[in-house]
């Protein structure tokens, strides 16, 4: 299975002012310098501890590729991890290859593309999903740490999910109510030094019956009409709550929905039986097509 995920990034000032992506700082375009990114982290591995104590690198497989009429940059990161024990045997005959030690580094490489529209203040990010290898914080790390260097330390890379609107259509159209989440309070909930946190409500109505496809209703209208991130938003008799969450299954994959902060919604998309194989491995080419497929529709 072949999963793309999407995401749309914004370069901001320190006012945070988005920027003209093909015109910021009075003449610098952030396509020269995505691909000069590119070519810094190939010859500079990035390596960082992530949340779980893991060791990690981030870099590219091999130099990536230029388009200066598309406008895109295409390749392959290549992610690694230690923390893992197992063994590498022959897939015919089962014998062990060689044993991996949890100091080694886990690698894979995995497809991105990189396109920023000239005249826009907002530009795209398509990677190839890998279980263990997300790539949302450390490309925005990475980035921003590397126009530091670069001495333009007062503009800040932004990305955030992009799911395509037909993927979500989909979904709030024909799927199916699993759950949903009342939720109330955050992180930053304190009463004294204690820190109280979230508290949520979860409830699993029957989908496909009546009392399941009424509240599917209600929560797709709540979630097409609330705009503010700052109101509380009622719920029927229930009361009113700083977010709700629902879950909703098409096609045999579920997908969480969010009434406030709809940046949450994941933007993962498989592309399988689109994709062009060779020698078991999806073929580069009709990856880039498919990603300029899924801006268009994400735009």
């Amino acid at each position: 299975m072949t999963n793309l995920n999407i995401y749309r990034f914004e370069l901001l000032n320190k006012a945070k002012e988005q920027q003209v992506l093909s015109f910021y700082n009075e003449e610098e375009d952030l396509l020269d310098t995505m691909n000069d990114f590119c070519s810094y982290i190939h010859e500079n591995i990035r390596k960082y501890i992530d949340n779980q104590g893991k060791y990690r690198t981030f870099t590219l497989d091999k130099i990536q590729k230029k388009d200066s009429e598309e406008r895109i940059i295409s390749g392959y990161f290549d992610s690694a991890y230690t923390g893992e024990k197992g063994k590498v045997k022959d897939g015919s005959t089962n014998r062990l290859k060689f044993d991996i030690f949890k100091k080694d580094l886990v690698s894979k490489d995995f497809f991105y593309l990189i396109h920023v529209p000239k005249g826009a203040k907002q530009g795209f990010l398509i990677v190839e999903k890998k279980e263990n290898h997300g790539v949302k914080q450390i490309f925005e790390n990475a980035f921003n740490k590397f126009m530091q260097l670069k001495g333009v330390s007062n503009y800040h890379l932004h990305l955030k999910q992009a799911p395509p609107r037909y993927f979500i259509k989909n979904f709030l159209e024909y799927g199916i109510l699993k759950e949903f989440r009342l939720i109330d309070g955050d992180e930053t909930d304190n009463v004294g030094n204690i820190n109280l946190g979230k508290e949520e409500r979860i409830f699993k109505p029957k989908g496909i019956s009546n009392e399941g496809k009424e509240l599917k209703n209600i929560l797709v209208a709540l979630f097409n009409s609330f705009a503010s991130t700052e109101d509380r938003i009622p719920f029927l008799d229930k009361g009113e709550f700083n977010e709700i969450a629902f879950v909703l299954e098409y096609g045999r994959a579920s997908k969480t929905f969010y009434i406030k902060n709809k940046d949450k919604i994941r933007s993962n998309v498989d592309v399988t039986s689109l994709i062009e194989f060779e020698d078991g491995e999806p073929t580069t080419e009709s990856l880039i097509r498919i990603s300029l497929g899924l801006i268009n529709l994400a735009a």
